[in-house]
């Protein structure tokens, strides 16, 4: 895109909200999914781009930049369809279904999920992973128990999100203290300070409602467990698989090989432990996903899915938001509007909820991540520092909007990422994200207290684990 080229004030914020009401329109108001108002919201964004002077192949541009930024996120979601289909055939994900009907109490069921998922995101620093692995056998086991697939479900996302934003191992933890110029730990320490109450507040919810589904007669879960061991074998090697994936992701390799090699250890593990493995039967089950045939309803329908192939209306639709993303950012529209709002801040509660703010418009008006992380970065980092905040409350407040509120954008890259695995509605599990919602209130909270807003001490030094001269003063 031509740099010396800027829109006006007023036509960004129609190139950015005018798509916008289109996607909610046609996808939250009439309910006829995302796919038809994705493609009218980028036709809307690219007219309005050319009316605003911008050519063709300049928007042509934005879009192919747009495209490109997610193709490692697209071969990385079809290898988590393809191991989910083989984790199935070998069994890892109904041994997990088995020992969490045997293990997990009603009560407790979705304080456990949380927990249980926030671990393994931690480990693994990826959500994407968390979700479906242990989240998919966790979701089984809510529909055993009664559970509301979406109350499940939104327990499932609130701990894989836990993981992912506090993992020193995520992309989006990394990102944000490195665009930032903040220690990594720094980072980290400074985000316990909005993550950890918020993470006590919502699984006090999650305890409540567990309360409330489980108040009833404990369902037989008898004839689920018996047509599992009728079908899989079960064996303590089946724990290898999820073991190498959490321990090539601490040692720091990317997610590509990562997922490669897990998937290569579930189909050894399958040929091993299961009886009539054939090559031809792993082939399908890693391509269109696994077929369950147990005889029981709930157990086929948990079973039934995996598979490259599963993910390529995800990618279908990917593809198209980001391209409208592309637009978005190519046409300096975003940039616009968040220079608009660092310029009227004032105060440090001011810029802490302007800096949620532009965060969640990157969001809703890109659905990618790692973009709407830099974007207010770069253009909240100077105003952090002109008023004497420390870079860590910068990073966090990124983090606390983006890398959790991504999920809460039906039309988001991890939207449509947690709808294809788990096979549900994108606003089944979005009012159940507790964490998601919860730790901005915190991360504004203490912006208009003061508390947590460490400030920068000009005669500190470079204090270690800060940006130059900073410590808790």
């Amino acid at each position: 895109m031509n740099d010396k080229k800027t829109v006006s004030f007023g036509m960004a914020l129609a190139i950015i909200f005018l798509p916008i009401l289109v996607i909610l329109l046609g996808g939250l108001v009439l309910r006829v999914g995302f796919l038809v108002p994705l493609m009218l919201a980028t036709i809307t964004a690219s007219l309005l781009s050319i009316m605003a002077g911008f050519t063709w192949k300049e928007v042509e541009a934005c879009i192919v930049n747009g495209v490109h930024r997610i193709i490692i996120v697209t071969c990385i979601l079809f290898l988590v369809g393809t191991l989910i289909g083989v984790w199935i055939q070998a069994g890892v994900i109904p041994l997990f279904l088995y020992w969490g009907l045997k293990l997990l109490s009603p009560s407790m069921f979705l304080v456990s999920t949380v927990l249980i998922c926030a671990v393994f995101s931690l480990m693994t620093g990826t959500s994407f992973g968390t979700i479906g692995t242990a989240g998919l056998a966790l979701l089984g086991v809510g529909e055993a128990l009664g559970f509301p697939t979406g109350l499940t479900a939104g327990a499932i996302v609130s701990g894989a999100y836990f993981g992912d934003k506090m993992s020193p191992v995520s992309d989006t933890t990394n990102l944000a203290s490195g665009i930032t110029g903040t220690n990594i730990f720094s980072h980290i320490g400074s985000m316990l300070y909005t993550t950890v109450p918020a993470t006590l507040v919502a699984l006090g919810l999650y305890w409540y409602l567990g309360l409330n589904y489980s108040g009833g007669a404990m369902p037989d879960l008898t004839p689920i467990t018996d047509a599992l061991s009728a079908n899989f074998n079960r064996s303590f090697l089946l724990v290898l698989p999820p073991i190498v994936l959490v321990a090539l992701a601490i040692r720091g390799i990317p997610p590509l090989p990562t997922l490669v090699i897990a998937i290569l250890v579930g189909v050894a593990c399958a040929f091993i432990i299961q009886d009539g493995m054939t090559v031809k039967g792993m082939f399908k089950a890693a391509t269109d996903g696994y077929v369950s045939q147990t005889g029981h309803p709930l157990v086929d329908k948990i079973l039934s899915r995996g598979g490259l192939t599963s993910m390529s209306f995800v990618v279908f639709l990917l593809l198209i938001a980001m391209t409208l993303g592309g637009i978005l950012e190519g046409t300096g529209a975003l940039g616009v509007v968040v220079d608009r709002m660092t310029r009227s801040v004032t105060t440090p509660g001011g810029l802490i909820l302007a800096t949620l703010v532009s965060c969640y418009l990157m969001t809703i008006g890109t659905g990618n991540g790692m973009l709407s992380i830099i974007v207010p970065a770069r253009a909240f980092e100077k105003k952090f520092r002109d008023m004497g905040i420390q870079s860590r409350v910068l990073s966090r407040t990124l983090e606390d909007a983006v890398t959790l509120g991504i999920a809460l954008v039906p039309y988001s890259m991890a939207a449509f990422f947690i709808v294809g695995v788990l096979k549900i509605d994108a606003m089944q599990y979005i009012p159940y994200a507790f964490l998601n919602w919860i730790v901005p209130i915190f991360s504004l909270t203490y912006g208009f207290t003061g508390f947590a807003i460490w400030k920068i001490n000009k005669d500190a030094g470079n204090a270690p684990g800060n940006s130059p001269a900073e410590s808790e003063a």
